[in-house]
């Protein structure tokens, strides 16, 4: 009887150390979206969650690492509905057609851009290079099989160059994410017709220069738009 009560215990700590380390995580989601990064500790993540001090350390050995596994997450998601929604289409895309499923695809993740423009910041930090190693194979392996995906729905694109168009996507996208998304004193123009110049809207200028790499590619095959 002993035994029983004490696997039961054991189990209902296991369910409660998962409970706790979602919680964390589910907080960090939205942590890093609405503060800078600079001023995001465990700490404060724990205390947002709801959680005793020191508990998401428990966890998690840095703020980065808890942040490359929430990217992970969102990149991953990103590969997985970009894969539907090239499955979900019959014949082959165009040039436009690709620009705009990418481009949409990216303004439907916005914490996903808000994480990708991080990103550099994260990388700088003091982080262990083991866990940046991990991170970026399986970046480049998750990203060679969606790839494929976007490879075999058009023409216009060779072997290797639908995980480099990606990628490249990613980087666009990171850079483009402040400017469509300003905050604190970088937001003090919104909505301002004086300072219309600087407005960006996300989905309209990715889709744009994705178009414009894909033309402009001189080993991309040409393809009638």
């Amino acid at each position: 009887m002993g035994k029983l009560i004490d696997r039961k215990k054991r189990e209902r700590a296991k369910q409660q150390r998962a409970a706790r380390k979602k919680r964390v995580m589910e907080e960090a989601r939205s942590t890093f979206v609405r503060m800078p990064y600079v001023e995001v500790s465990l700490d404060t993540i724990g205390q947002a969650a709801n959680v005793n001090r020191g508990v998401a350390s428990m966890y998690f050995r840095s703020k980065e690492e808890l942040f490359l596994l929430l990217l992970r997450d969102e990149l991953a998601e990103w590969y997985r509905e970009i894969e539907k929604k090239l499955g979900d289409l019959n014949g082959s895309l165009d040039w436009g057609a690709l620009a705009d499923l990418l481009a949409r695809s990216v303004a439907e993740m916005p914490t996903m851009s808000r994480y990708l423009s991080l990103l550099p910041v994260v990388l700088e930090q003091n982080i262990e290079v083991m866990e940046v190693f991990r991170f970026q194979r399986w970046r480049r392996d998750r990203m060679v099989e969606a790839g494929e995906a976007v490879e075999q729905s058009t023409t216009a694109l060779r072997p290797g160059q639908g995980s480099r168009l990606l990628y490249l996507v990613q980087l666009v996208a990171a850079g483009l994410e402040p400017a469509a998304n300003p905050r604190g004193s970088a937001a003090f123009d919104r909505g301002d017709p004086e300072f219309e110049v600087f407005s960006v809207d996300l989905e309209s200028e990715l889709r744009a220069i994705v178009f414009a790499m894909l033309e402009d590619d001189p080993d991309a095959q040409r393809s009638n738009v």
